[in-house]
């Protein structure tokens, strides 16, 4: 039997519509999500090995721990030496936040100095108002929220009325 890849989030969204210079909230449904797990004294091993991999990027999680994401569903990470790693492609939804205000729709969920103290190539384990997310930034004005699937919804709903005033578009990308 073969399942089909779905998320309920689809049916709500415009695919692939965004506005120039607006502030603009995407849900990815293309993208791998990997756990990675170090094993006891190999965490250094490891983030050189999950460094050297072309087209992925780590999310920090904590000590030895990180989510990878790839750019396409079903594209495993292989053998690392030294690790657990688990895909998590469907247990997990990746956000992309991006526009001149995703600082300030940020801010209004999150406890974390945003503007002076979480430099791009930054990622982190926080919360986003009630939710645990996993978020990154990823240019001046972008941002990618990692959160289980089971939250999705409760995240969109979130970020939604968080960038209300910011006139927030959404909209469901592939990649």
């Amino acid at each position: 039997m073969t399942y089909q890849y779905r998320h309920p989030l689809s049916d709500g969204a415009v695919h692939g519509i965004e506005m120039p210079n607006a502030n603009h909230l995407e849900l990815v449904e293309a993208c791998g999500v990997f756990s990675v797990l170090a094993f006891k004294g190999q965490a250094d091993a490891v983030e050189a090995a999950l460094n050297a991999l072309s087209g992925v990027s780590l999310r920090k999680v904590g000590p030895g721990e990180w989510l990878v994401v790839t750019a396409e569903r079903g594209t495993g990470l292989g053998d690392i030496a030294g690790a657990m790693v688990v895909d998590q492609s469907h247990g997990r939804s990746l956000f992309r936040l991006k526009g001149p205000q995703a600082v300030r729709i940020l801010m209004k969920g999150v406890g974390v100095d945003l503007p002076g103290g979480f430099p791009i190539g930054t990622s982190a384990m926080m919360a986003f108002q009630h939710l645990t997310v996993n978020l990154a930034r990823t240019g001046d004005d972008a941002f990618e929220l990692i959160v289980l699937r089971s939250f999705a919804e409760s995240l969109h709903h979130d970020l939604r009325l968080a960038g209300r005033e910011f006139s927030l578009s959404f909209a469901v990308a592939d990649r």
